[in-house]
């Protein structure tokens, strides 16, 4: 006898369904927004095909989610953009951009992928994988061409495989330390980075939001950002170590806001907690202590900034739930 089991989605599925479905609405307003401000025919390409990405997820989410009986999210639209304001950051600032959102998503779709279960989601996942793949390919390529691509820093090749024999390898809080090992000064390059493109949208934010206090709220950020980028440039600088470049120039005199105040402050929190993971996975990578306590206090940092974004979210109204389990208290304790 043949048995017939259609699983329903787990809890991982439906998060990650749930959270691309939000962020591809808010990536098809930017996106959209770029490719109307933008004068560089090659970025139109990628631009195009990104934008593209994102219809589909939508309409692969939506299929499901209907499928499923599950309500789909509102997440952003036409009323969130405003595909006639003036540009806000430049061409390049757009090809920076467009390489953090692909080196995000290959690293998400990786994981919502080795935590599904059902093969049609997996299948889903992959396929977003290489698309996402393509995208990333197709802005370093680019951007090489263009000779506009921040290379991590490089260092001379090992000549012989050594063994560690002294405890002093791990350092300390202060004195002296060994140097940085290849892995930490990846982690610290491809923080240096994703702050600068973090800082320079917070700064263009600070312009255009029509809330005093969410101008305030961006131009905080833009100031914890600039401080990390301190921190890590001082580690790689301490180490006679090449370091990425810090870029503020990219950003127009615009005050006139191209997104809603909504979607500007769902995107700062969005980078937040792609920040936050980085710093967690660079500081289980760092085997200096040293690096160990400064990633610590600047996860607490980003931490509660992340924190002070989502109680304004909350307290406009702006909060989407995601998907959770049954409140059983509160049904108990609900009136017959």
């Amino acid at each position: 006898m043949k048995i017939s089991h259609n699983a329903n989605l787990t809890s991982s599925e439906q998060a990650n369904l749930w959270n691309t479905y939000i962020a591809d609405t808010l990536s098809l307003c930017v996106l959209k927004h770029f490719l109307a401000t933008n004068h560089t025919p090659e970025i139109d390409t990628i631009l195009k095909y990104g934008i593209s990405i994102s219809e589909n997820h939508l309409q692969e989410i939506t299929t499901i989610f209907t499928s499923e009986n599950i309500p789909v999210p509102h997440g952003f639209n036409e009323k969130d953009v405003d595909l006639n304001a003036p540009k806000l950051w430049s061409d390049t600032y757009y090809l920076r951009y467009l390489e953090y959102m692909g080196r995000t998503g290959l690293s998400t779709y990786s994981l919502a992928k080795s935590i599904a279960t059902r093969k049609d989601i997996r299948v889903l996942f992959k396929k977003w994988i290489d698309q996402t793949d393509r995208l990333f390919d197709m802005v370093t390529d680019l951007s090489l061409e263009k000779g506009v691509y921040v290379r991590p820093p490089y260092t001379a090749y090992p000549t012989e495989v050594s063994y560690v024999d002294d405890e002093r390898f791990l350092g300390g809080i202060v004195g002296e330390k060994r140097p940085l090992l290849n892995v930490e000064i990846a982690h610290l390059g491809t923080n240096i980075e994703v702050n600068n493109v973090g800082k320079t949208l917070l700064l263009g934010f600070s312009q255009v939001a029509q809330s005093k206090k969410l101008r305030e709220y961006f131009k905080k950020g833009y100031d914890i950002a600039g401080k990390h980028v301190s921190v890590f440039l001082d580690l790689l600088k301490k180490n006679n170590t090449s370091h990425p470049s810090s870029w503020d120039g990219e950003v127009t005199a615009s005050t006139n806001s191209p997104f809603s105040d909504k979607l500007l402050l769902f995107h700062t929190n969005m980078i937040g907690a792609v920040g936050l993971a980085d710093y967690g996975t660079a500081l289980s990578a760092s085997l200096r202590k040293d690096l160990g306590l400064s990633y610590s206090r600047l996860i607490a940092e980003n931490a509660q900034y992340g924190n002070e974004g989502a109680k304004l979210l909350i307290n406009n109204g702006w909060m989407e739930k995601p998907p959770s389990t049954i409140d059983r208290k509160k049904l108990q304790k609900k009136p017959k």
